[in-house]
């Protein structure tokens, strides 16, 4: 098994909260509609970035609700 952060698409929480935030914020800034999705040439938290941007643009559901639901809810816990 990969170690967490590594792995497109995320299996759990653990693989998005591993996901380097600059990558992530990167990949945001960068989704363009008219654009394909990143491929394997880009990191994992890139590719998690976009993504998000495109459901953000789009409203449409992409399967990865749960796991966006999941990561929200670890990461408002208190340590």
């Amino acid at each position: 098994m990969s170690a967490p952060g590594i792995v497109f698409p995320p299996r759990n929480e653990w693989d998005i909260a591993a996901y380097p935030p600059d990558d992530v914020v990167a990949g945001y800034r960068d989704h363009r509609l008219d654009d394909p999705s990143p491929g394997s040439n880009r990191s994992p938290g890139y590719r998690w970035g976009w993504v998000n941007r495109r459901k953000d643009v789009t409203r449409v559901q992409d399967g990865y609700e749960a796991l966006r639901s999941a990561f929200i809810q670890m990461s408002a816990r208190p340590i």
